[in-house]
């Protein structure tokens, strides 16, 4: 079969439009993050609005989509570098039994995905310890002041790493909009990825790779 290309974009058939937007919705990213995924490979008259449409009518997203959802508070200052600062929450927990653990570097925006069974300081350290070996120790670590980070074996974590934990206070939690804004997106794609019965670690391995792109 021939391939058309438009602006180095490959025009899809009709008949394969909707595989071609299915494919992209399959991490249940949302309207704007799936146009944005097409735009970058493929082109055809009247996509914007196929999507629109398509993400509309999606079940799993709508189903897993909370109702009242308030806007975050605007980003914080964007740092000088990567990984100096950054924003640390939890999602969960979900059916299985597991927490999604996510580190968001708030220069780049870039994700580290982490999944574990409870949100105790020794099962949290460990995942840090692996993070910050891959990625480097940042200067600030910003988080809520729940367990586990208002122990004492968090802070002498923090104290022993070098890094600054600043803790958001308990009167402001949304103060933490970087991770607070993920952690909205993230747990829709689980939870939707779990009414299509899909694994978690496939769907957040997925997420994580698109964000890559």
């Amino acid at each position: 079969m021939e391939i058309i290309l438009h602006d180095n974009r490959i025009v899809i058939p009709k008949d394969l439009q909707m595989r071609v937007i299915d494919l992209a919705h399959e991490g249940h990213q949302g309207i704007v993050r799936t146009k944005q995924l097409l735009r970058e490979k493929v082109y055809f008259p009247g996509i914007d609005k196929l999507v629109e449409q398509t993400c509309k009518s999606c079940i799993p997203c709508l189903a897993s989509t909370p109702k009242n959802v308030f806007e975050p508070l605007q980003m914080s200052e964007i740092p000088n570098n990567v990984w100096e600062n950054l924003s640390m929450d939890f999602c969960g927990p979900f059916p299985n039994g597991y927490y999604v653990m996510v580190i968001i570097d708030e220069y780049s925006r870039y994700p580290v995905i982490e999944t574990l069974t409870s949100l105790t300081a020794k099962s949290v350290i460990p995942l840090l310890d692996k993070t910050f070996s891959i990625f480097g120790i940042p200067k600030e670590l910003k988080t809520d002041n729940g367990p586990p980070f208002n122990s004492g074996e968090f802070r002498n974590f923090a104290d022993n790493m070098g890094f600054k934990h600043r803790k958001i206070t308990p009167l402001w939690p949304r103060a933490n909009a970087e991770s607070e804004r993920f952690m909205r997106t993230i747990g829709k794609a689980i939870r939707a990825a779990q009414t299509e019965h899909r694994s978690l670690d496939r769907n957040t391995s997925q997420y994580r790779a698109t964000l890559d792109n």
